[in-house]
């Protein structure tokens, strides 16, 4: 192990201890990543589909790990962040969460539904749904790490969830 890699390793821990969405320090070295299956091109997805997507990862406890692909009847994508929103939009590729820009635009905080994913550099989540009626504790599904643990869902704080851009998928429908 090199003394970069080593660094990069404490320092992904590190963040994971001091917030649970916080990002990691491999997300987006693309010498880091795992590259797993490779599709003709990104598809259209509705909003129920990309739920039901990550559902079977949840339910089948997919462990983190950005070296890792997972593969089943959506494909094979890498087991991390940025893979698991790219298994839920249908995306030619498990990209990293800087290349999510590419196939999604920024929306205002309040028009999120489900589907959507909240982006920040490093870590990305989808969205599932508010938790209270003020939209302010926002309802995701991600994949946080440490290496081995399975996806989650979870309700953000307010300041956790300010801390993140609202994005949507080009391709998303319904």
């Amino acid at each position: 192990m090199t003394t970069r890699t080593a660094t990069a390793a404490v320092l992904a821990c590190a963040a994971l201890l001091t917030s649970p969405a916080a990002p990691t320090a491999f997300a987006d070295a693309p010498d880091a990543l795992q590259a797993c299956g490779a599709y003709t091109e990104d598809r259209s997805t509705s909003r129920e589909e990309a739920l039901a997507r990550t559902r079977t990862w949840l339910e089948a406890h997919v462990p983190y790990s950005q070296r890792a692909c997972h593969e089943n009847e959506h494909g094979s994508y890498r087991t991390d962040c940025s893979g698991f929103v790219s298994l839920a939009w249908g995306l030619d590729r498990s990209r990293p969460t800087s290349g999510l820009g590419e196939v999604s635009r920024e929306i205002p905080r309040e028009e999120l539904m489900p589907g959507d994913a909240l982006n920040s550099p490093g870590h990305v989540a989808l969205f599932v749904r508010w938790e209270d009626g003020a939209r302010t504790r926002p309802v995701v599904r991600e994949h946080t790490g440490p290496d081995g643990e399975p996806v989650v869902e979870r309700a953000w704080s307010p300041e956790t969830a300010a801390r993140y851009t609202p994005i949507r998928y080009d391709r998303i429908v319904g």
